[in-house]
């Protein structure tokens, strides 16, 4: 009799209920195994990270999150106790400190090597949010989920283990049967006291270690796959006694430095699905700007030289889990609610500053090199110098600031819906996004009033409906297309961009945007009935449609098509005198010679700035 199927019928799990209790008693939580549940019936998972860090400077609390377009949060994050403490000291980390391990009341508790704690117990579990008294024994963010669960009945909450910074001490836990035992019990005991629906492993990472002082070993390929099936089986103990069903889940990485270093094939038989994030390929720890999530492969980054590249997209990830024996509908595909940086780029031909050396990282939303979506909706998209660009190979935008020389690899509505797209056309089992509290929203850092990218994501992956009552699955799928755009209109146009309206569509449910055609190829996806498409060469004649999208994703015919010739290029004056070598220059004077502006480092006369070295009185600007 197969007693761990996760699809069981409720009636039949209750008959058993008896049984069960005396078996676990006579063989403890060892006696079971688990093949777990692949999809959940009401549609695609929708799975938020919530950052515990996020109520405090970031001003976003649980309160704020829009549950109704969720099927999971994760909370980040938990860590685990050794030796009395928590915590990395690893001076290359972003919190290299520890703290004695603490319990909900803030007090200093005594438990095994390998227990999972809370990360930060005042604003996890004490600080006080309305509503709350001054008694209750759990407050702070963990009861405020306990809270938005009772508003929404078909969320589920997840504890978060380890992440980037809490990952050190993952392997030692692994290698006992002693620890695995203590983890995998604490995780038990972590979800009832506050009332959680599982447990999510983030071990960055397993053989290779993340941070240099991390605890790794080879071993830690088989010992991943022991950890997870010991808390598997402590799980699937505690569903009996508790009358509910728990959830198993990992964060993996989708290099294929992974792949090789994890029982991937083992370890989707034990869990119910593998957030992989497909993310963070490129930032500034290198000096090439490239992308931060590209979907697919870009053959001109691997021209470039960029590292990685051939392997370093979301489409590489996602076969590679495949290729080792994942099924589709187990992989949850990581979506960045981010965008990463670098300072000091050249413009290179294109003049985007795309593939190209750097010096350095700007200043981000709150750290280095890294900026909220919300703060890129509402202050660098096509504005403050910032223009907007699209790869389409690997189906991501950027923005380059020809003048300050910084460039931006983020995600947008445009990217999401090919992210979407792909997700569908492969299987898979959802989307999973770092973070929450990075969308379209008011902070103290940006005021951003757009598409967020959350409802992008919830209509385009739940057929335009939430995934709680009433939604996919609960009653008949939306396969009405919006009626054709009509009256495509030329409203503008330059040597190198195209504005164009149109008139709205109609739908039975509600058109949600519009998709913008360049010959034939996606250009722009927008909410509203007019745009500008750029990037686009002098005196070329273009033939643009366009087609409307409701939330269920059902796309209308193409409009009229509409023929449009850009102008020719008028080559402009350089805002900068000449270089003379009879001319007396001081530091800050600016010149062109052969079409190059150069700035003076200090005094010169007679240099010619071309010949000027690195450490040479001229800097090179960039072309006039």
């Amino acid at each position: 009799m197969n007693l761990v199927n996760r699809r069981r019928k409720w009636s039949a799990r209750m008959m058993l209920m008896s049984v069960l209790l005396l078996i676990v008693g006579a063989f403890g939580p060892t006696a079971f195994a688990s093949s777990a549940t692949t999809q959940q019936d009401n549609g695609y998972k929708i799975v938020g990270y919530f950052p515990s860090w996020g109520a405090y400077g970031r001003n976003f609390n649980v309160a704020d999150i829009d549950a109704s377009k969720l099927t999971h949060i994760n909370y980040a994050f938990a860590d685990i106790c050794w030796n009395g403490i928590h915590g990395n000291p690893d001076p290359t980390g972003p919190n290299p400190q520890t703290w004695p391990c603490q319990n909900e009341a803030g007090q200093t508790i005594n438990v095994p090597n390998g227990t999972i704690v809370l990360g930060d117990p005042w604003i996890d579990a004490q600080k006080s949010f309305p509503g709350d008294t001054w008694d209750q024994p759990i407050r702070g963010n963990l009861n405020e989920l306990i809270k938005l669960k009772q508003q929404h009945p078909h969320l589920k909450t997840i504890i978060s283990v380890g992440g980037w910074s809490w990952s050190n001490r993952f392997s030692d836990v692994a290698a006992s049967d002693a620890t695995r035992k203590a983890f995998a019990q604490s995780a038990v005991d972590f979800i009832r006291k506050y009332q959680m629906d599982g447990v999510d492993l983030d071990w960055e990472y397993p053989v290779s270690g993340g941070l240099p002082g991390n605890s790794y070993r080879p071993e830690d390929k088989q010992n991943h796959t022991l950890l997870l099936q010991e808390v598997r089986n402590y799980l699937d103990a505690a569903e009996i006694a508790d009358g509910k069903e728990y959830t198993l889940t990992i964060a993996s990485s989708a290099s294929p430095t992974y792949a090789q270093n994890n029982e991937l094939a083992a370890i989707a038989n034990i869990v119910d699905w593998i957030n992989i994030m497909t993310y963070d390929f490129n930032g500034g720890w290198s000096n090439q700007s490239a992308h931060n999530a590209p979907l697919y492969l870009d053959p001109a980054a691997v021209a470039a030289n960029v590292e990685n590249a051939t392997t370093f997209n979301a489409d590489s990830g996602v076969q590679g889990h495949l290729n080792a024996g994942v099924p589709a509908e187990k992989i949850v595909l990581g979506l960045p609610f981010y965008g990463r940086a670098w300072a000091g780029c050249a413009p290179g031909a294109a003049g985007d500053g795309q593939y190209q050396q750097c010096s350095g990282i700007p200043a981000g939303t709150w750290e280095g090199g890294v900026f909220d979506y919300g703060d890129l909706a509402a202050n660098y998209v096509n504005k403050n110098g910032f223009v907007r660009y699209w790869n389409d190979v690997a189906k991501v935008p950027y923005l380059y600031n020809a003048t300050s020389r910084v460039f931006i690899s983020y995600d947008d509505p445009d990217s999401f819906t090919h992210k979407v797209d792909y997700i569908k056309s492969r299987g898979l089992g959802g989307g999973m996004f770092w973070e929450l509290s990075s969308d379209c929203r008011v902070s103290p850092q940006y005021s951003c009033s757009g598409t967020k990218l959350l409802d992008v994501l919830a209509e385009q992956l739940n057929n335009g409906e939430g995934p709680g009552p009433g939604g996919p699955g609960t009653g008949d799928p939306d396969t009405t297309p919006p009626t054709v755009p009509t009256g495509l209109t030329l409203t503008g146009k330059t040597a190198n961009s195209v504005s164009l309206s149109w008139t709205a569509s109609t739908d039975n449910r509600g058109v949600t945007g519009y998709q913008v055609f360049r010959d034939g190829v996606l250009a722009s996806s927008v909410a509203g009935t007019s745009t500008t498409v750029t990037g686009l060469s002098s005196n070329t004649t273009y033939v643009f449609t366009v087609k409307a999208r409701d939330a269920a994703g059902n796309l209308s015919d193409a409009s009229a098509p509409l023929s449009v010739t850009t102008e020719e290029a008028v080559t402009p004056a350089c805002p900068v005198a000449e270089w003379g070598a009879a001319n007396v220059y001081t530091s800050g004077n600016r010149v062109v010679y052969n079409g190059i502006i150069y700035e003076a480092k200090w005094w010169t006369q007679g240099d010619r700035p071309d010949l000027s070295g690195e450490w040479d009185v001229w800097r090179v600007i960039g072309p006039c």
